[in-house]
């Protein structure tokens, strides 16, 4: 069996990335890993890496469990029933349910989702957003991201401004490494350069409501602050939530599903959660 290089390990557990999402600080975490930590938080989790506030738990960053099936297979078997029976047993929550592959087969596949969804080119210096989607360094816009730059996603993002992911620029030159040399000098000299130190999302203001226990399932922001709403006819129960801004967006009438699989439907009827209800 292959073993999985450490840039393709947990920063919680240090085991292979299962279902690996990717925080705005360019943290990569197994899905199940980092939900035991925003579960157990009282209120946010700290980074493991940074030591900084998670704001946000992202979704699967398709593009890297896909690179992961394709290279690690057989390890990554082995951490699937483990990770998917821990968060059953542990949440009573079913893992999220994603493809395995890429939609278009071999090489051609893997460069289409390498891209960054800003430029189209071969993401450089890739980040990834709360949603998963990846982009260019030098493409995040001053002031970060106030929703996903797929359309097709469009969930809001407040300000976020990634930090360049070590585990995403790991995967990248692993499958492409001449494009990704080609990608390194065709990208200006003087295209400016992000502070590490900078934020990866906008304040939130001190005097909005927090809904503890409540997160996003559309940007991922948790807790929830400000106005809140709920799928009231999601018969699971965990439910299904929204910030505002994602609500406002539509994103519910888009989204098959949730996080969690929860049977969200896009004609579910939508209600205000009450401040200090769980």
């Amino acid at each position: 069996m292959t073993s999985v290089p450490q840039d393709f390990c947990c920063a919680a557990t240090g085991q292979p990335l299962y279902l690996p999402v990717i925080t705005t600080h360019g943290v990569a975490y197994s899905y199940s890993a980092l939900l035991d930590m925003f579960m157990k938080a009282q209120g946010v989790p700290t980074c493991k890496v940074t030591q900084e506030p998670i704001l946000f738990m992202p979704a699967v960053c398709l593009p890297l469990h896909h690179f992961l099936m394709a290279e690690y297979k057989t390890a990554l078997k082995s951490r699937k029933q483990v990770e998917e029976f821990e968060m059953m047993d542990k949440f009573g929550l079913k893992a999220p349910q994603v493809k395995d592959t890429p939609d278009e087969d071999g090489d051609a596949g893997f460069l289409e989702e390498f891209q960054c969804v800003v430029s189209g080119a071969l993401a450089y210096e890739p980040c990834a957003l709360s949603s998963g989607s990846i982009v260019s360094s030098h493409c995040v816009p001053e002031g970060g991201f106030q929703k996903d730059p797929d359309r097709l996603v469009a969930c809001a993002l407040h300000g976020q401004a990634p930090r360049k992911s070590a585990c995403l620029e790991a995967m990248i030159r692993a499958k492409f490494p001449a494009e990704y040399k080609e990608r390194e000098m065709a990208v200006s000299a003087g295209s400016s350069r992000r502070s590490s130190d900078q934020a990866v999302c906008r304040d939130f203001d001190a005097q909005e409501h927090v809904h503890f226990g409540l997160g996003c399932d559309g940007c991922g922001l948790w807790p929830i602050r400000g106005k809140a709403w709920e799928d009231a006819d999601c018969k699971e129960k965990v439910g299904f939530h929204l910030c505002d801004a994602c609500y406002t967006r539509g994103y519910h009438k888009r989204v098959i599903g949730g996080r969690f699989n929860q049977g969200h439907m896009p004609k579910n009827r939508m209600a205000a959660v009450h401040e200090g209800i769980l």
